[in-house]
């Protein structure tokens, strides 16, 4: 487990010194629970109501329903109306004819949208289960039929089965009203009452009256035009696909709408009501969230102890931070699940049993139980909006708050490191004495040619790990408090983020940088350290030239820790001159007359390597990234174009990039350690590799 995750998770279950830290956490917790519970059933019970107006809407209006965009009717017969009707797909078209018009019973008139339907609408929509009173019946013989909603039934003080006929009135198109007698510029027809429908609608029942057909044509004066198809797809056809279709074979003069885009000003407004009540409850969850602020401030006062034991064993203001960031996210997301959960459980007992009631009688609303519909979406929205509140209230507290808690006494950490340096030396000064830090293993090499046995030698960057992105465990800095020097090696990845830390936890080391007099190579394309953007390579101990440097800086730290030896420590850097001299000589016969001179490498680490005997490399990664597509392609290009025969990989690295860059140039893969303790050894493999 990450250590800062770790932490975090032992500070939320673990008993505080002071009650009053628990008690407001858990008040934390609670708040974001039921906050988080109340915004699961809220929206569940919104979707549910949708689902129900869905199913109502679904009663009466089609799944797909075809009306002119620019005229009010069209001709149903026409071509492409014609291969509409013969799509497999399509299981029952209805002629439809709509207007505004004037009904009138005994004294009583109400303006209604009259809609002439054919007889196969009874198959388009489940008719006979939306009546009141009387039967669907549009006509028979000569005799005409209508079918009004309820509101629209009540307001003329109509019922099935009246004897009376209706008299319905519509303007004849293409004449002026004479006003001398008005009657004159409208048609009038009658219709019996055959049967009163209900789908608890306003829109249809208040102002809606099926009539045949051929009544509303001979009303409005039209032959064979419509208003509208309707249509009821075959069982299992999608509904999308079918309107994508029939869009593409109408064109742009037709508007094809499914139930939703029917009744979009309902749906919107519902949604509209949905996502606001979301903002309100959101609103409230926010404010419960940030009690983080005031639960991270009472812990970081707690624990200034623990943050400097922290710092004391090399922890920075990174890891610190990160620990109080985790322990908010972890109190606002444990009281999210625990809500999501409590909030499904409601919901799915509700969907069950009923449990919440719409009112004291049955049968009084549409629905006797509150509807609930769970969707994952919404729990997901959900989840995002506590995991996102929590977040700015966990940076807030640590980001402000955390300059007074977590910094303070920073300045006098060495008070508190230096009894914990006389517990862990477990020698004193005697240890500390013998030994030294470095920060990579190739440092070994040259410490213990020109020190011998003098001096103990802890690598701070084990073998096998990066020092471009490692960072130290606390026993690795508890270890480096016991070394009396360190020797740098540059400009390395992990002495460019952690040399400042080490300074200030460890007053008593003496640091010494190796790289002093080193020329630098620059190139953009090849900085590559992850913590910093300097142009230059700090692979400096991959040449003879950089080994030299190295030995005369290695041995003036010797001289300098140890005067009185200082005979021996030059005996030993002669002789390590004389090993670089030989390893040099060696590797210009082996690459003088080298054919090839370009190779690929993973991670550059062999710029000064290649510059010292004028090779080119290639480097897959660049600046810490992994490649992107193009720069592989151009890679394999330029690699192809030189003929290269080899592709080096270390072992720090996935090798899934140099495989796929060697099988494209028919090049082998060799496994190089440029970190590797034998630096002599390792140098020569590398120059043999390619031949």
């Amino acid at each position: 487990m990450n250590l800062p995750l770790y932490i975090a998770f032992r500070y939320l279950f673990a008993k505080k010194s002071h009650n009053a830290i628990n008690i407001i956490s858990m008040i934390s917790v609670c708040g974001v629970m039921v906050a988080t519970m109340a915004l699961v059933c809220v929206m569940s019970v919104f979707n549910g109501f949708e689902v129900l107006v869905t199913s109502m809407f679904g009663n009466f209006d089609p799944e797909l329903k075809i009306t002119p965009v620019t005229s009010k009717v069209f001709d149903p017969a026409a071509g492409a109306m014609r291969q509409v009707r013969e799509m497999p797909e399509v299981a029952v078209c209805t002629d439809v004819l709509q207007e505004h018009v004037l009904v009138r019973y005994s004294g009583r008139q109400v303006i209604a949208a009259v809609k002439g339907v054919s007889p196969s609408f009874r198959d388009m929509v489940p008719i006979d289960t939306l009546l009141i009173d009387g039967k669907f019946i549009l006509q028979e013989g000569d005799t005409f039929y209508a079918v009004p909603g309820i509101g629209l039934a009540s307001a003329l003080g109509v019922n099935a089965g009246f004897v009376a006929p209706l008299e319905i009135y519509a303007p004849i198109r293409d004449r002026n009203v004479d006003l001398t007698n008005p009657l004159h510029s409208y048609r009038m027809e009658y219709a019996f009452i055959g049967g009163v429908f209900c789908i608890n609608q306003p829109e249809y029942d208040e102002n809606c009256m099926l009539v045949p057909l051929a009544l509303a044509r001979t009303l409005l004066h039209y032959e064979t035009e419509v208003s509208a198809l309707e249509l009821k797809l075959a069982p299992g056809a999608s509904v999308r696909a079918v309107q994508k279709r029939i869009r593409a074979l109408l064109g742009d003069g037709f508007r094809v709408q499914n139930r939703y885009e029917q009744q979009e000003a309902s749906y919107r407004m519902m949604q509209a009501e949905k996502w606001m009540t979301f903002l309100i409850l959101a609103f409230v969850l926010a404010i419960a969230l940030f009690n983080v602020v005031s639960s991270l401030s009472m812990l970081m006062i707690e624990k200034q102890d623990d943050v400097r034991m922290l710092r004391s064993m090399g922890a920075g203001d990174r890891l610190v931070r990160r620990i109080f960031l985790f322990e908010g996210c972890m109190i606002s997301m444990l009281g999210a699940l625990t809500g999501m959960a409590l909030g499904v459980i409601l919901c799915l007992v509700q969907q069950q049993y009923g449990l919440l009631k719409l009112g004291s009688s049955l049968g009084l609303f549409m629905s006797d139980n509150y509807p609930v519909k769970l969707a994952a979406t919404d729990l997901l929205a959900i989840i995002a909006t506590v995991f996102l509140i929590g977040l700015l209230a966990s940076w807030y507290s640590v980001r402000h708050l955390g300059k007074k808690w977590l910094s303070k006494g920073r300045g006098r950490l060495a008070l508190y490191l230096l009894p914990c340096l006389l517990l862990t030396g477990c020698g004193g000064t005697q240890e500390r004495e013998q030994r030294v830090a470095v920060t990579i293993e190739p440092q070994r090499y040259f410490v213990e040619k020109i020190a011998g046995d003098r001096f103990a030698v802890h690598t701070v960057v084990p073998a096998g790990q990066s020092p471009e992105t490692y960072d130290p465990a606390p026993h690795e800095m508890v270890s480096l408090a016991r070394s009396r020097a360190y020797l740098r090696i540059g400009r390395i990845g992990f002495e460019q983020v952690w040399m400042q830390t080490i300074r200030e936890n460890n007053p008593h080391l003496t640091v010494f940088d190796l790289s002093e007099g080193i020329c630098w190579i620059g190139d953009g394309e090849q900085a590559h350290t992850r913590h910093t953007h300097c142009a230059e390579d700090p692979h400096i101990w991959n040449t003879t030239v950089g080994a030299r440097i190295i030995a005369r800086n290695t041995l003036q730290a010797f001289a300098s820790l140890d005067p009185a030896n200082e005979a021996a420590y030059q005996t030993g850097y002669r002789e390590l001159l004389r090993e670089i001299d030989e390893t040099e000589r060696v590797l210009h016969e082996l690459l003088d007359t080298l054919s090839c001179r370009t190779f690929i490498i993973y991670h550059p680490a062999l710029t000064y390597f290649a510059d010292e005997f004028h090779l080119t490399q290639l480097a897959i990664e660049s600046e810490g990234k992994e490649p992107s597509a193009a720069s592989m392609k151009a890679l394999v290009d330029r690699a192809k174009e030189a003929r290269v025969r080899v592709v080096f990989m270390q072992q720090e690295f996935d090798r899934k990039h140099a495989e796929q860059v060697a099988k494209e140039i028919g090049a082998r893969v060799v496994m190089i350690n440029p970190l590797d303790a034998h630096w002599r050894e390792q140098m020569i493999f590398m120059a043999q590799s390619l031949l």
